[in-house]
């Protein structure tokens, strides 16, 4: 199927350039804009054009239209002029812009009408062909044509300047490209061509789907526009199961109407799993004048909501079969173009992440989106929400700006099977806020366009009113809410509430006065990284939060905040560029991916994401099953227990499997899991649950991380400092071996170049940016020193510490930021040195945070960061001096350097991804002075400057900080804020 795609993709960018040889190979966006909506004869416009701006509105005056003097700028069409690939990249806030073209029209045009046509222009557009105006438009989101044929004739040029004027105004539908949200988009942002048409031709086209009593049809509604009289028309397709038309009708005063019923024989339906499109092609014409002839295409599907079975509550329906919405917000802005894709690649990939990720839809958010998106929905088997872009005013201008883009916006999509929802309103943005519960006059307005919508112009979708976050709906196809909770225990809480609020008649949800109906009850937003929540891990909140909606029956969708990162917002799947992140759950499941927790069929645990435990100990675990697929047959689950203890051994439980019950549509608790851990060590895992098909084909995947240790929470900083209560640092393995750990917060002292890093508070990790290095006083016993060590292994958590070179748009800095794992990396390399001698160097790949970090995010400290596991051996036969130095010194300094200045951290066993202090095991020459088991709770670090921390003062004029016991050198301004950056 991929290769279809691709055979298509450049048949159809052969086709565009092939436009009467007049597309050039460098223009930008040359595929055709409307495939929906095709005539063979076209011409892109997209390209350079001569622009100036416009600051003291003196075009019009100067007669800019008329005139090419001044435009000493060139912008690239179809980019707003604030966006990188526009070559302009003007974010000043500039109001008017002029844009100037010479373009040839065809000679292959001859005999037909020219039509200038654009698909959006950001907010208001007077043209002019050849010094003559056409016409004004306003609307930042909706088409608009001209017909140019007496100016600009085939074969003659065609000059064109269009002046736009953006007010960004507040009463206008700006949707988030405002400031205070994202870049604000100005200008043309969608493509321009010319189209030459017959004098008779289609001006409106209406494709409905239709079944009854099993029995399908396609519904063909047109008008066209020409001179009166009669008019022939042929409706084909080259699919023989679709049954041709052929026919007559007259136009008069200038217009007609037509319309027929096509019945498909044998048809394939359009699913997002199965996106049959039909094409079609309508040729209008009479027998002495050419005929107009449009390509299209159309999809076979129905959507609605009902009952299924014997459920009491309300479900979707996608052809009359339950679907289960597993959505994502889908802002559509992008880092170069903002809001025009920058490719027709990029449109499709956005597209294809979706579908990885295992979503069967997108909510546009507040965009009118780009048809040309839209066609790769329909062709690659996404549904789609459309938000219509909102005001920031409720006032009679912005009820009227707002209604005017609405219905462009439903005439133009309306063809698009993948669009199966219209959302009017986001937040009661625009509606007033929280004024809007007691603003009936608003309401009543909002119900009437929701009523408008539902009635008139598009009964065969479904419509929400407002996606509400207020509790503020007034009538609605879809009984949505959103929510934002970084905390498992407040959102389970609040979900269990939603559900148990959500029946007829009930109040909750809706403004005074208006009662719930029968309408489906999906999330429409939630995340557990909220708009500001900072440049940080999503896996976690992802899984948990996931869960917690798939436990819940009443639920019949949801919709994840959000398919990509944009600019100062990071809760995407993946990044602002849509390079990937990296999700982690394949270190506990093999081959785990985030489609494994977006099936129509999904496998959960009722408990928290983290079970922590003590070695040996048994818990009960629910489990439940969520059935929504068509699927029958036999499932099984399968279970086991994986991890990784205290001293980087792999833990691994046997694989266990029991049956399963489960009806559709329908959450089914199976018997609770009991589970023992091994007795042995403390460690961190998982454990795992696949739900399997009949055939042990893996159908969705689970897991609840296990943090096993002698505490069920850790102890306290002072209790840690106070008392060592079963706290062993160092125990005898061997007759001739030792191990020794030590805390990576006892360091004697530190340097670095870095103002930023956090090394004050004891949090279980040392972490440094730049170039740093980090002393540890090691006493080591001596009974180990007199045995003459010969080889000491160090085993330690460590990765390099990034600062903001790993942030997606670093102009904006959060206290939370700590970057998910992604494809790019920040390696570095660490030497460790004993004394003098240099015994160890590691080459870290990166700074990672991601599901792995699960004593990072149980701790709630810099979400989801680890560390890689190093082991290494050094031979101390030759290092004469250091093993002097171990019998004599009452101490030995161990140094972590960051040697190319790419930070360094270093965990114990309270963060990160490995329940391990750093460990040094040492190997002697003679016997050792302890018997086998031996183990002390003695530190080994003196001279810790995190003990003396409760000393700590800020020196005159802020170049370090005095502990009273020495300096620790650091340039520039000194902050004991730990690991958070200030805002």
């Amino acid at each position: 199927m991929s290769l279809r795609w691709v055979v298509m993709v450049l048949g159809l960018v052969a086709w565009a350039g092939a436009a009467r040889g007049a597309v050039e190979e460098d223009i930008p966006r040359a595929e055709h804009p409307r495939p929906d909506l095709r005539r063979d004869d076209w011409l892109t416009l997209n390209g350079s054009w001569q622009f100036r701006f416009d600051p003291e509105d003196l075009g019009l005056q100067g007669q800019w239209q008329t005139s090419g003097e001044g435009f000493d700028r060139r912008i690239v069409v179809p980019f707003c002029w604030e966006s990188s690939l526009s070559g302009i990249a003007d974010t000043s806030g500039q109001k008017i812009g002029w844009y100037r073209r010479t373009v040839e029209v065809p000679e292959a045009f001859q005999g037909k009408h020219v039509w200038l046509r654009f698909g959006a222009v950001d907010w208001q557009a007077a043209v002019w062909v050849n010094g003559q105006e056409l016409g004004r438009h306003e609307g930042g989101y909706s088409p608009f044509e001209f017909d140019i044929t007496e100016l600009a004739p085939p074969g003659k040029s065609a000059t064109v300047v269009v002046r736009v004027y953006d007010a960004t105004d507040p009463e206008l539908p700006l949707g988030k490209q405002v400031p205070g949200w994202y870049t604000p988009v100005s200008g043309i942002w969608q493509s321009v061509w010319l189209e030459a048409r017959a004098t008779t031709y289609v001006d409106r086209l209406r494709l409905t789907p239709r079944c009854r009593k099993e029995r399908w049809s396609l519904e063909v509604e047109l008008d066209a526009v020409g001179p009166d009289g009669p008019i022939e028309i042929e409706v084909t397709s080259p699919d023989s199961t679709v049954q041709q038309d052929r026919g007559r009708f007259e136009l008069k005063e200038g217009r007609g109407a037509y319309r027929a019923s096509l019945e498909v024989k044998t048809p394939t339906l359009w699913t997002p799993e199965d996106p049959h499109l039909y094409d079609l092609e309508i040729r209008l014409g009479s027998a002495d004048a050419p005929s107009d002839t449009v390509h299209t295409y159309f999809g076979l599907r129905t959507i609605g909501r009902g009952k299924y079975g014997d459920l009491a509550h309300e479900v979707i329906l996608l052809n009359g079969e339950p679907v289960y919405l597993r959505g994502a917000l889908d802002q559509s802005f992008n880092p170069e173009g903002i809001y025009t894709a920058p490719s027709d690649a990029f449109m499709r990939r956005d597209v294809e992440i979706a579908k990885a990720a295992g979503f069967n839809f997108l909510r546009i958010h507040i965009k009118a989106e780009e048809p040309r998106r839209l066609y790769w929905a329909d062709r690659m088997g996404v549904l789609i929400m459309e938000d219509m872009p909102c005001t920031f005013k409720q006032s009679e201008r912005a009820r009227r700006a707002w209604e005017s883009e609405m219905r462009a916006t439903i005439e133009r999509d309306y063809n698009h099977p993948s669009v199966f929802a219209w959302c009017l309103f986001n937040e009661t943005w625009g509606l007033g806020g929280r004024r809007y519960q007691s603003d009936r006059d608003t309401q009543d307005w909002v119900l009437r366009m929701w009523t408008e919508v539902k009635e008139k112009l598009d009964p065969t979708r479904l419509v929400e009113d407002n996606s509400a976050c207020l509790y503020d709906h007034v009538a609605t196809d879809v009984n949505s809410w959103h929510f934002y909770i970084d905390d498992d225990r407040r959102a389970r809480e609040h979900i269990a509430e939603v559900v148990e609020k959500t029946r007829p008649g009930s109040p909750f949800n809706y403004v005074p006065g208006k009662v719930q109906g029968t309408a489906p009850l999906i999330n429409s937003e939630y995340g557990a990284v909220s708009a500001s929540g900072g440049d940080r891990d999503v896996s976690w909140g992802f899984r948990d939060l996931t869960t917690q909606l798939r436990r819940h029956e009443l639920i019949q969708g949801y919709v994840y905040t959000e398919l990509s990162d944009i600019e100062w917002e990071h809760n995407g799947v993946v990044n602002y560029d849509r390079s990937a992140k990296e999700f982690g759950y394949d270190a506990f499941v093999p081959g785990m991916t985030l489609a494994d927790l977006q099936g129509a069929d999904f496998v959960g645990f009722d408990t928290m994401p983290v079970l922590e435990l003590a070695p040996g100990e048994e818990v009960t675990v629910p489990i439940f099953v969520s059935h929504f697929s068509a699927r029958t047959g036999t499932p099984a689950l399968r279970w086991w227990i994986t991890g990784t203890d205290d001293q980087g051994e792999a833990v691994s439980g046997q694989r266990q499997t029991v049956g399963v019950i489960w009806d559709r549509c329908r959450v089914t608790f199976q018997s609770p899991l009991r589970v023992s851990v091994p007795a042995g060590r403390p460690f961190v895992g998982a454990l795992v649950l696949e739900l399997l098909d009949a055939k042990g084909k893996r159908i969705a995947a689970n897991f609840v991380n296990l943090i096993v240790r002698r505490f069920r929470s850790e102890p306290s900083a002072d209790e840690r400092r106070d008392v060592a209560k079963d706290e062993v640092f160092v125990k005898v393995l061997g007759p001739r071996s030792a191990l020794v750990r030590f805390d990576p917060g006892a360091f004697a002292s530190f340097r670095t170049d870095d103002v930023g890093s956090g090394w004050l508070e004891d949090r279980g990790k040392f972490y440094a940016h730049g170039a740093c290095e980090v002393e540890y006083h090691l006493a080591l016993p001596s009974f180990i020193c007199d045995a003459l060590p010969t080889q000491v292994t160090l085993m330690a958590e460590l990765a390099t510490k990034a600062d903001d070179q790993l942030l997606d748009w670093p102009a904006e800095r959060r206290s939370a930021d700590y970057p998910q794992t992604q494809d790019r990396k920040y390696p570095g390399k660490v030497s460790v040195r004993l004394l003098n001698s240099d015994l160890w160097q590691f080459n870290l790949p990166d700074d990672p945070a991601d599901a792995r970090g699960v004593l990072s995010h149980q701790a709630r400290y810099q979400h989801g960061s680890y560390g890689y596991l190093v082991r290494q051996q050094a031979d101390l036969t030759k290092h004469v001096a250091l093993r002097e130095a171990l019998r004599n010194e009452a101490f030995v300094p161990l140094v972590f350097r960051a040697v190319d200045g790419h930070g360094l951290s270093i965990y114990g066993r309270r963060l990160g991804r490995y329940p391990i202090d750093p460990v040094l095991i040492i190997r002697t020459a003679l016997e050792l002075a302890r018997p086998v088991g031996w183990s002390s709770t003695q530190r080994v670090t003196i001279h810790s400057l995190l003990d003396e921390s409760r000393h700590c003062r800020q020196t005159e004029g802020g170049q370090g900080i005095d502990l009273g016991i020495g300096w620790i050198e650091r340039e520039g301004r000194s902050h004991p804020e730990g690991g958070e950056r200030p805002e």
